[in-house]
């Protein structure tokens, strides 16, 4: 899972609602907080933040900005197309336009950049980022969060015992969906990842839990002495076809044997699980790796003054969907030496860092 981890690494941020003020802002390896930030503010803004998300799917979700040219159109002509209710419509739109989203004139509507960049043609849109955020079993999850907070099992437990994966399997609409906003997410972030790892010292690059094969095709193409081997669940690799340098093997890691590789990448794939299975996957992709072979682990690292942490967002979405959770240096370390691996190097990039692991000594 490539999330981000999780969505969030892009999150469309809540705060910001009918007071204006601003939100916390990101930087690597930090989070500034603006000073002129009203304490009501904030607290009323997130308090009442999800009525501008949930808006925000719905038009997602059905399609307006799609429906909306180049000129401005009524609500009416908008809902009519839609086959929704044009009055409830209207009140949706409204409420987005006031914090940026959409122009309104009276009942017309028109684009303006924000709402732009929800059109499916857009070439830097967050269409499928935000239908991904507005899924029934997203918004159930976080439903449950109390619960997780309680017991410490994942929201999603409470909707779906067998968990966010099995989920998945079982809602193929929902699982297209994510797989979209997932993909959109990483094109975004490979180019500020790849260009920071010199990949051409192996031959054979295995990508596990490698999705539809984005970052690994993005590697290839930075190494073309390579060959690479992606590694998914039968689900998602029954889908992708014939790739060009790229063998594709179905699976699970815990029970299927991994493939031989040189170079196994995981991009955000032990941060959804609990230590004990990560322990496990990392122990097959040991199983699986020759002496000479490397594992690299692309990850959101929390720093040891982590009052402030650039990825907390998706530290909530594994408590809420998976039951994963974000991780220190020192926590990953002690996950590698349990699985069989020694940390030589971390890799900074503009986004994630790289974690570089090589096989502990027989």
């Amino acid at each position: 899972m490539w999330s981000g981890g999780h969505p969030c690494s892009l999150c469309l941020r809540n705060a910001n609602l009918r007071t204006n003020a601003r939100a916390p802002t990101r930087r690597r390896g930090r989070v500034t907080t603006m000073p002129d930030l009203d304490p009501s503010e904030l607290v009323g803004s997130l308090a009442e933040g999800y009525v501008g998300s949930r808006c925000l799917h719905v038009v997602a979700s059905l399609g307006v900005a799609d429906v909306i040219g180049d000129e401005q159109r009524s609500v009416a002509e908008i809902a009519r197309e839609l086959g929704v209710d044009a009055s409830s419509l209207g009140r949706v739109v409204r409420h987005l336009a006031s914090l940026g989203i959409f122009a309104m004139s009276g009942d017309d509507v028109s684009h303006n950049e924000a709402s732009r960049l929800l059109r499916h043609d857009h070439p830097e849109g967050l269409l499928p980022l935000t239908r991904l955020l507005g899924m029934p079993i997203i918004w159930d999850s976080f439903k449950s969060l109390e619960e997780a907070v309680r017991t410490g099992r994942p929201g999603t437990n409470f909707h779906d015992p067998n968990g966010f994966f099995s989920y998945l399997d079982a809602h193929p609409e929902e699982s297209e969906v994510y797989d979209q906003g997932m993909t959109a997410m990483t094109t975004r972030r490979i180019s500020k990842v790849v260009p920071c790892y010199d990949f051409s010292q192996f031959d054979v690059i295995a990508d596990i839990g490698g999705g539809r094969g984005h970052l690994l095709r993005a590697v290839l193409d930075q190494t073309p002495g390579a060959q690479g081997v992606l590694f998914d669940r039968a689900q998602v690799a029954s889908e992708l076809g014939s790739l060009d340098r790229i063998s594709v093997q179905a699976g699970s890691f815990f029970t299927d044997a991994l493939p031989a590789a040189d170079c196994y990448m995981l991009s955000n794939v032990i941060h959804d699980w609990s230590d004990a299975d990560a322990v496990a996957i990392l122990t097959a992709v040991r199983t699986a790796a020759a002496p000479t072979s490397t594992l690299l682990l692309f990850e959101w690292v929390i720093p040891d003054d982590a009052g402030q942490f650039e990825a907390s967002d998706i530290d909530v979405y594994m408590l809420a969907l998976v039951g994963g959770r974000e991780r220190t240096l020192d926590e990953y370390t002690h996950l590698l030496a349990a699985s069989g691996w020694r940390i030589q190097r971390t890799v900074s990039t503009p986004s994630q860092d790289i974690l570089e692991a090589v096989p502990t000594s027989p």
